[in-house]
């Protein structure tokens, strides 16, 4: 049986939502058919995970490709890259961030492999030319949504292939949470938790939770406490955000965590989880038996996952007022949250598995290889002289 050697390229330092699906699937992919190894662009904790998981990695500081300083130096990094890898014998080159697609499909090209792109979040037709994405062999879309809109964008519904990201239904089983940690640590006076967890910037609308907190506070007779779990990246914005909670007078109900090592737990201690940007952070609290709000990123039509009314709640709209009322509901039911629960457990554990995960990507592999076998047994039947008649010869033979 032939091992095939994929090589993954990914951002290096910290642990994020695709970083972390990288591990899960490096983690559960076959590895009697494929051999991982992964290009980080700087150490850190991804790095740690890898080498416990044996896998070989190299670090390599890759300029950001479309940046017009790079111009030049780019491909003097994409170059040692290609001399780094061209005796490894790789069969697949899969990238696993956008911003590094320029260096993945470069190598691809030069290593004569098929290449594949991972897109976490929608697109428009400018990032499709951007960074390429035509270029590459198979383009993987985590939800409905994105591919749809991969499809809009100008790239052709043969080359986007749906492959949802995954969680580990274990590490968050609701059963082995038996510590409310947030109780321990800030002992909020609230008797319902609500909870945001991500990064603290614009992009993941946490002063929208706060202004739909307000709502909520001023709303329910119930004592609610929010949470908002991650660390800061936008240092302005987390300034506004503290500057509302002053303002507001709502330093007794909000609590700024920090960035948390221990999210099983922190999601175990929450009653309500709310996202208003997507991410595996949902499919954990699932897997979590927590009750999920998803509000003003996606369409209902487009959410496979988050069933609005059976495994979690769906709001459509941006507004906080909206999102207001979501809370509201299910801190003033916890029967629904608790049912919500039991039903988002069930399904994750249907449907959310990295074996499940780890398989279509694996078919995704076979797929492409073989597609790029039969290219090559084309070109070379193509480069073969051809079969010169009888005929022929007697004609070329006459005066």
């Amino acid at each position: 049986m032939v091992i095939r050697r994929v090589l993954f390229i990914s951002r290096g330092g910290f642990i994020s939502g695709s970083q972390r699906q990288l591990l899960y699937l490096i983690e559960n992919l076959d590895r009697n058919l494929y051999e991982p190894v992964v290009v980080c662009t700087s150490g850190g904790e991804l790095v740690e995970k890898l080498a416990k998981l044996k896998v070989d990695v190299l670090i390599r500081q890759l300029k950001p490709w479309r940046k017009p300083s790079a111009v030049v130096s780019r491909y003097f990094d994409a170059w040692h890259l290609y001399r780094l890898t061209q005796k490894l014998d790789i069969s697949l080159v899969h990238c696993r961030d956008l911003w590094l697609s320029g260096y993945a499909l470069w190598l691809a090209k030069m290593l004569n492999v098929p290449s594949v792109l991972h897109v976490h979040k929608p697109v428009t037709q400018r990032d499709v030319r951007k960074f390429n994405c035509a270029a590459a062999g198979r383009i993987v879309a985590i939800s409905s949504r994105i591919t749809d809109n991969l499809i809009t964008a100008g790239i052709s519904r043969e080359k986007v292939v749906r492959i949802d990201d995954s969680v580990d239904t274990e590490a968050f089983n609701p059963e082995k949470i038996t510590v409310n940690v947030l109780r321990e640590q800030f002992m909020p006076a609230g008797e319902v938790l609500v909870g945001i967890i991500g990064r603290i910037d614009e992009f993941k609308r946490q002063l929208d939770f706060l202004k739909a907190a307000k709502e909520t506070l001023r709303q329910t007779n119930k004592a609610v406490t929010f949470f908002i779990i991650g660390e800061v990246h936008c240092e302005s914005y987390y300034k506004k955000m503290q500057s509302f909670v002053s303002q507001n007078g709502m330093e007794k109900h909000v609590h700024f965590t920090g960035r948390r090592f221990d999210i099983p737990k922190v999601l175990g201690s929450l009653d309500i989880l709310v996202s208003n940007s997507g991410g595996s952070v949902m499919f954990e609290a699932m897997a979590a038996g927590k009750s999920v709000i998803s509000a003003g990123f996606t369409q209902k039509k487009y959410s496979y996952h988050i069933q609005d009314g059976i495994t979690g709640l769906l709001i459509e709209s941006k507004e906080p007022a909206d999102l207001a009322g979501a809370m509201g509901k299910l801190i003033d039911n916890p029967q629904l949250r608790t049912q919500l629960g039991l039903e988002a457990r069930k399904w994750a554990l249907k449907e959310l598995t990295h074996t499940a995960m780890a398989e279509k990507t694996g078919l995704l592999y076979e797929k492409l290889l073989m597609e790029s076998r039969c290219a090559t047994n084309v070109k070379r039947l193509r480069l073969l002289p051809r079969p010169v008649s009888a005929i022929t010869r007697r004609l070329k033979a006459l005066p």
